[in-house]
């Protein structure tokens, strides 16, 4: 945990010399302040491997806790606007370093889920049949197409071996399937 933190949480106690006597406010804010310093720890500790986001989300929660608190005493009075904009611009900067940290540990995954979900580009050497083409020419000019419309295309072909081309092109990843049941179209790959 770095001094910066450190001297926000030593700070945000001499604030709280400012808060009545046994004020269950008081009593609440440094118990949400020790809190987000367990919690930092146990980031800093775990910093190079993985990042719970149920510690991060805990520590953003108590810090907005810990806000709401401070400006009930600033109501009341029992702090100055200044103070209370210091603690809240100090704890906001903390806020944004969490934030950040989520991100870097979530944008890996968020990678891995696009790559397993990105359909493949169709491999240069693919070699492909007449029918195939006519498919493939057909699908371009009028972008989506049901297997009806391709017998259109290939008259003397059976619906069967239409469909075994169009899933040998899904294979390939040259065209895409969308819909279910008789409302299965296909399209270009792009």
């Amino acid at each position: 945990m770095d001094e910066i933190f450190l001297k926000l949480t030593d700070t945000t106690y001499k604030l709280l010399e400012y808060f009545p006597d046994k004020d269950p406010l008081k009593i609440k804010t440094k118990e949400r302040v020790l809190s987000i310093m367990e919690n930092l720890i146990l980031i800093d500790e775990i910093m190079g491997v993985k990042t719970d986001p149920n510690i991060q989300s805990k520590i953003l929660a108590d810090i907005e806790i810990v806000l709401g608190c401070f400006e009930i005493a600033k109501n009341n009075n029992w702090i100055s606007s200044i103070n209370y904009l210091i603690i809240y611009n100090e704890y906001k900067k903390v806020k944004n370093r969490i934030r950040s940290v989520a991100v870097k540990s979530v944008k890996p995954k968020i990678e891995k889920i696009q790559k397993v979900l990105e359909p493949e580009k169709p491999s240069q050497n693919i070699i492909l049949s007449d029918r195939q083409k006519k498919i493939l020419d057909f699908l371009k000019e009028r972008e989506k197409a049901q297997v009806m419309d391709l017998q259109q295309v290939l008259p003397n072909v059976t619906k069967r071996t239409i469909r075994r081309d169009l899933e040998e092109l899904l294979n390939n990843g040259q065209i895409i399937r969308m819909g279910e049941f008789n409302q299965v179209f296909y399209k270009i790959n792009i």
